[in-house]
């Protein structure tokens, strides 16, 4: 085989490995904006266990991963129902990425809608709405439910080694990872109702 060839052929598995590659060594600076609002009725508080997360997509699994990760229970779920854990719906809004092998920037828009008696009726409500904005952080709650909705906006910087697949992944784990953050807030400041003793 001539030379040339050969080298062709490394350099088509080089790029190969660039693009579909899941892989990442680099050191990054991110800026994270997040917003949550909550709603809850004045009750006494339960919080269900474990997740259920829906959908069953790339960001729904990674959103598992990272809450197992934390010693939660999760169940993936194919379609928005009510469930026995806490109901999680989260998606992404928006993803950009500036890609190189050795500089990429990202950003990227991820919102999220939480129950935490497993009821999945505030997503579909903003699932159906004509107007998804407004719907979006409207809350009917009923006594002793906490509903939550929220947005993270990640900006990310990185440099080192990296394919295309795995920087995408990489931004959606820091998005994954400031949502959990966001519900360990829920979690810990709505247990009781405010000014109750």
């Amino acid at each position: 085989m001539k030379r040339s060839h050969i080298a062709l052929i490394l350099v088509l598995a080089v790029v190969t490995a660039f693009i579909f590659g899941d892989f990442v060594f680099i050191s990054s600076r991110s800026d994270i904006n997040a917003s949550t609002g909550v709603g809850r009725a004045c009750g006494n508080v339960t919080i269900n266990e474990g997740f259920c997360i829906y959908p069953n997509s790339d960001f729904g699994r990674i959103m598992a991963d990272e809450l197992q990760a934390r010693g939660e229970e999760v169940v993936i779920l194919e379609s928005p129902t009510k469930c026995e854990g806490q109901f999680l719906a989260v998606w992404v809004e928006e993803m950009n990425v500036m890609y190189s092998p050795f500089f990429s920037r990202g950003s990227i828009k991820a919102r999220f809608i939480y129950s935490n008696v497993g009821d999945p009726a505030h997503y579909l409500r903003y699932e159906n709405a004509t107007d998804k904005e407004k719907e979006f952080i409207k809350f009917i709650v009923n006594k002793s439910e906490v509903g939550a909705s929220g947005e993270i906006i990640l900006i990310d910087r990185s440099k080192g080694v990296m394919s295309l697949k795995g920087y995408k992944r990489y931004l959606l784990k820091r998005a994954a990872i400031a949502i959990v953050s966001e519900l360990q807030k829920i979690d810990l400041d709505n247990t009781k109702c405010p000014n109750s003793s």
